[in-house]
């Protein structure tokens, strides 16, 4: 032990190497865990958006106080207003205890019917294009799968949320939008708070794909019906709506980002928009 710790050249130049490892394995562990995708910015600044200054400043008060509150406020200004919308998803999510790639897709969906057409424009998975319609061809979901393979067996039936599909997806088509999004947030706030489990803090102004928004920080423990170790949620403050969605888990690894950019409300779609031939895919066979 002597030998060993004695300040020799040999012996120092070991003990710089070893520091320096851990400090590279310390910051590789914080760039994973708080690594911040390019479409977020932190803003300065008090209030941001178009509504009022005083229901901008309601929101924030509700963002640093009672997330819940401010939830359910979104959730009753996006019923009765919202008919439709179009948007480009960015998505990227850890399956199977890998980061994939960021995927991009172009959506148009539509309230009632629930109707979803994605097209993805970036690192398509087995299928690049998607049609979902409640009620619609036994609740499945249309897929066109990508490449050769789509224009041998052209459009094939598939279940939202069977097997082939969770490979492909931490949350199937049948669960997309802001309003089952909102609902699926909600669920675990209200299930955490009844336990006192959910920490939850103000995480500032920010910009979302050139969105003003607010950002909401929600801390839960390990278990298996909570999604993530930490979400952060950020609330358009024009549309009152999350805009993107992070969760992290118990590692502090990105689980998963969806990032909703290019928003048009209430757009002019109707069930027609939503059929194989409107989307430039054939009908199943």
């Amino acid at each position: 032990m002597t030998r060993f710790i004695r300040p020799t050249n040999r012996n120092a130049r070991l003990l710089v190497g070893l520091l320096l490892a851990g400090l590279f394995c310390v910051q590789c562990t914080q760039t994973e865990a708080f690594k911040q995708s390019n479409l977020v910015s932190f803003v300065d600044g008090k209030t941001v958006g178009t509504n009022s200054k005083a229901v901008q400043e309601d929101m924030e008060k509700l963002a640093r106080t009672d997330h819940v509150a401010l939830l359910e406020q979104c959730m009753a200004r996006y019923e009765g207003r919202v008919r439709s919308y179009t948007c480009n998803l960015v998505k990227q999510e850890r399956l199977g205890g890998r980061l994939n790639d960021e995927q991009e897709i172009a959506v148009k969906f539509l309230e009632s019917p629930f109707s979803v057409a994605m097209k993805w424009t970036r690192n398509a998975p087995i299928g690049d294009q998607i049609i979902y319609v409640e009620g619609k061809y036994n609740n499945n979901m249309l897929v066109k799968p990508k490449g050769l393979l789509g224009a041998l067996v052209g459009t094939v039936l598939r279940k939202p949320d069977g097997a082939d599909a969770m490979k492909n997806t931490l949350r199937p088509v049948n669960l997309f939008g802001f309003k089952r999004g909102l609902h699926s947030l909600l669920e675990v706030y209200v299930l955490a708070r009844q336990r006192g489990e959910s920490k939850e803090s103000f995480g500032g102004h920010c910009e979302v794909a050139g969105r003003p928004a607010l950002m909401l920080v929600r801390y839960l423990p390990n278990r298996p019906e909570y999604p993530a170790k930490r979400t952060n949620v950020y609330i358009d403050t024009e549309y009152m709506l999350p805009i993107c969605i992070e969760g992290y888990d118990w590692d502090d690894q990105l689980a998963c980002r969806y990032v909703y950019k290019d928003i048009q409300m209430n757009v002019a779609l109707d069930p027609k928009d939503f059929t194989p031939s409107s989307n430039g895919m054939a009908d199943p066979k």
